[in-house]
């Protein structure tokens, strides 16, 4: 177990795994997540134990701590023998690490296993039927229709939400699945307007075949190797400048790089992610379109970026950039090379030489 857990058990608190991180045992799901944990112990008790406790004010969430690099959230109920209220009852299976056995107490194995979800009107906020849903088939095999009870022109989810539903659909397998959901009840055009914006320009489709800007967006998620927060969220947006780039000549999108890194900045800032995080992903927004032209371009521009320690997230995204456009990777495998000359570069004794050569030739 993980220090928290183990100070939980030290201090004889008990607590059983629930909501995403029961379903994800059950499902054996291995991607990032928060761990979720339900206890009939009082906030105070909890307080206790860890002097960082925090008090969100979200809805499911009562307390949350942060240890050993993960975000757990505390759900305090006054029985565990009762179901927990949650939106959809699979949210209601728990599992108990002591144990190692699975507790369905509300009787919800025949929904685990079903297409689609059987949703629970609890009493929450209108919007977070519909949240849920995106999470749930974004990270499990369920299918949703419908908005749940939230409808455009009601309230939206406060920004600390925003942010971890945001994060919870990308370290989810098919984010897509989510964010289409959201889409359709048109969550994303009253929410995430910056998102909504690439869906009403179009692509021509000689080069991609697959749809709009956000029909493309949406692709290259599904191509990632990793669920990096970093790489997640810089695919999301890498294209996020386009509806605002004006056309010069054959360039349709001209500076829509640039544009998108601003984009990101102020989308990412607006739901409070970490600042290191927005600084990351708005450069990897602001390069995606060197790797495509890493070959011709001059040193002087391209080792600073190079040297960069995210560049290889960079190629990454240009991986899947370009295989949502169902085109070869052979662009990719030219900038590995590139990439592979600069690293070996670094080794040579002769390097610094090399480089006053080269701006000696610049200069004239």
């Amino acid at each position: 177990m993980t220090g928290p857990l183990e100070r939980l058990a030290s201090e004889r608190i008990p607590f059983v795994l629930c909501s995403y991180s029961s379903l994800d045992r059950y499902f054996r799901v291995r991607e990032p997540g928060p761990l979720y944990l339900v206890t009939d112990s009082e906030i105070w008790a909890l307080a206790r134990v860890f002097d960082d406790l925090e008090y969100p004010g979200l809805p499911l969430e009562d307390a949350v701590v942060r240890g050993d690099g993960e975000r757990i959230v505390f759900r305090c109920v006054d029985s565990l023998a009762s179901p927990l209220a949650v939106p959809f009852t699979v949210m209601r299976l728990l599992y108990d690490p002591d144990r190692d056995s699975f507790l369905d107490r509300a009787e919800v194995y025949p929904d685990l296993r079903a297409a689609g979800l059987t949703w629970v009107s609890d009493g929450q906020p209108d919007w977070v039927g519909l949240c849920e849903a995106a999470r749930l088939v974004s990270r499990y095999h369920y299918h949703a229709e419908g908005s749940y009870g939230w409808a455009p022109g009601r309230a939206l989810p406060p920004a600390a939400y925003q942010r971890e539903l945001l994060a919870g659909l990308l370290s989810s397998r098919r984010p897509e699945k989510g964010l289409a959901l959201l889409e359709q009840a048109e969550f994303v055009r009253e929410a995430w307007p910056e998102l909504a914006e690439m869906g009403v320009i179009p692509h021509v489709k000689d080069y991609h075949p697959e749809g709009n800007v956000w029909e493309h967006t949406l692709e290259t998620l599904k191509y990632r190797k990793r669920m990096d927060p970093v790489l997640s969220l810089a695919l999301l947006l890498h294209d996020a400048g386009k509806p605002q780039a004006e056309g010069s000549g054959e360039r349709r999108f001209d500076g829509h790089s640039e544009l998108g890194a601003r984009v990101a900045a102020r989308f990412l800032g607006r739901l409070g992610f970490a600042e290191q995080l927005v600084s990351d992903v708005a450069f990897l927004v602001r390069y995606h379109m060197m790797p495509a032209a890493l070959a011709q371009l001059p040193p002087f521009r391209t080792e600073p970026v190079m040297a960069s320690p995210l560049f290889p997230r960079l190629l990454e995204l240009y991986r899947a950039d370009l295989s949502s456009s169902y085109t070869d990777e052979e662009g990719y495998y030219a900038a590995c090379r590139v990439y592979q000359r600069y690293l070996k570069d670094q080794g040579n004794p002769y390097l610094d030489i090399v480089k006053r050569k080269r701006a000696a030739a610049r200069r004239r």
